[in-house]
């Protein structure tokens, strides 16, 4: 993939984007309404997100049976459209601009004055939506795109000026190849999306292609506790700083310290105490986080008390520990973690809090499942119980037979003394059959497990969150 130079959107009048109930599309369609083109879209189901659309001034056209987009003249897919899709095979026939999302992004991305693109295996949602969150609370009225809706303002996007431009960058497909910001934060980089990349090599060596990108003078901020993104950077020549919990990060944390749903902790930058800071999410992955928005932020010359203050006021994004409702005995929270390691550190920052957790969770992929199921033997261990169900499967086949039974063998070999397999048609029976008393009950994983816990909220006496 080449980096994006040309401004696609160029010349454009309307665009109609295929797809355009995604989270990513849905922000796209909103940022290009921003600008000025007049947007509809497609989505083959009516959804929260195809409403909101509408209600916002562009038109939704439910089913994709049939051609919708008229005289758009900027026809935008996401990764989820096949190539035989009705509406991409005939925008293509009558020859009009057809782009993919990420590229159509990253070539507004690449035109803005200031760019700061976020990305690796996890992290980088939270951490774009704290930079968002702190550019805007301090006035600096960025433009942003973020990979889910930001609690603090119901959305994934925040629509300001050309001066700052923030966005999540995915890697799951190479299209992070298309960015060349001045800014950038890799938060972390593990082995993930091998079933595009097919090995960790060619995985390192798309992200040696990134960091070639990024501008000169620019700077990379990054994971110091990782010493593959250490040698990566190292190797680029880039400017760079990094951000961890060790010392001899340039940013780090020290004297951290969690409560139910918040944490604190001291800032120390180059090994010098430089402030306390407190954050209104829990967990040692959101104070990690906090130090890459932190290390970005301070670098581009803002001052440190009003960027501070603006942090603590930070509310999470949707699906991230998302609090979904509660009763006078527990709560009830929702997470998009899929990857061992997000299981992990969720599950961490829970038991930090000092609560009783029951997860239900849901696999991701049937690919994922089988180069990753060894790793989830001891990604439970800060859980009192844990229920697993079928496998999300994205659309994919199945060739090998793979199913949840492969991840519930492992967590019960490496000793979980509490683990079982609900499907998930009995997920909700099995709850009422078995209520928790006390608590937190989690409902985990990046398929459809989100909406079984909308489903459970309204089915028994809990109050949804406000």
């Amino acid at each position: 993939m080449k980096t994006i130079n040309d401004n696609l959107i160029r010349g454009s009048r309307a665009a109609y984007l295929i797809g355009i109930g995604g989270s990513g599309m849905s922000g796209l369609a909103r940022i290009l309404k921003h600008l000025g083109l007049s947007v509809s879209g497609s989505d083959h189901k009516e959804t929260r997100v195809t409403q909101e659309l509408r209600r916002s001034g562009i038109p939704v056209h439910i089913g994709q049976k049939s051609v919708n987009f008229g005289d758009a003249d900027l026809i935008v897919y996401s990764s989820a459209i096949g190539k035989e899709h009705l509406e991409l095979k005939e925008a293509r026939k009558l020859g009009r601009k057809v782009y993919h999302r990420a590229e159509v992004l990253a070539s507004l991305f690449n035109h803005a004055e200031t760019s700061i693109g976020i990305l690796g295996t996890h992290g980088k949602t939270t951490t774009s939506a704290m930079v968002s969150h702190v550019l805007s609370r301090i006035g600096a009225n960025p433009t942003c795109f973020v990979g889910s809706e930001m609690l603090n303002y119901d959305t994934n996007i925040v629509a300001g000026g050309h001066d700052y431009w923030v966005s999540e960058v995915d890697e799951s497909d190479s299209s992070h190849e298309f960015y060349a910001p001045h800014y950038s934060i890799i938060t972390n980089l593990e082995p993930e999306h091998l079933d595009h990349y097919g090995s960790w090599e060619n995985l390192t060596d798309s992200f040696r292609r990134f960091l070639e990108q990024v501008h000169d003078p620019g700077l990379v901020s990054y994971w110091g506790d990782d010493p593959t993104l250490r040698m990566l950077v190292r190797e680029s020549g880039k400017p760079s700083v990094n951000f961890g919990f060790s010392e001899e990060c340039f940013y780090s944390a020290q004297n951290i310290r969690f409560h139910a749903f918040t944490s604190e902790f001291d800032l120390y930058e180059s090994g010098l105490y430089s402030a306390h800071m407190k954050l209104s999410v829990p967990g040692r992955h959101n104070i990690a986080n906090a130090l890459a928005t932190l290390s970005i932020l301070l670098h581009l010359g803002f001052d440190l008390e009003p960027v501070c203050e603006a942090l603590a006021t930070f509310k999470g994004t949707r699906r991230r520990m998302e609090l979904k409702g509660q009763t006078s005995q527990y709560l009830v929270l929702d997470d998009y973690a899929h990857h061992p390691t997000e299981v992990k550190a969720v599950l961490r920052a829970l038991r930090e809090g000092g609560k009783y957790v029951r997860v239900i969770f849901q696999p991701h992929r049937f690919s994922r499942t089988k180069n990753l199921y060894r790793e989830f033997a001891h990604a439970f261990d800060d859980a009192q119980e844990v229920v697993l169900t079928d496998i999300y499967s994205a659309g994919e086949p199945n060739p090998d037979g793979i199913n949840v039974d492969w991840v519930y063998q492992e967590v019960l070999k490496a000793g979980h003394p509490h683990v079982s397999v609900v499907r998930k048609e009995q997920i909700l029976p099995y709850l009422s059959e078995h209520p928790l008393k006390d608590g937190v009950m989690i409902f985990m994983g990046a398929g459809d497990i989100g909406e079984i816990a909308s489903e459970f909220v309204h089915s028994l006496d809990v109050c949804p969150s406000a």
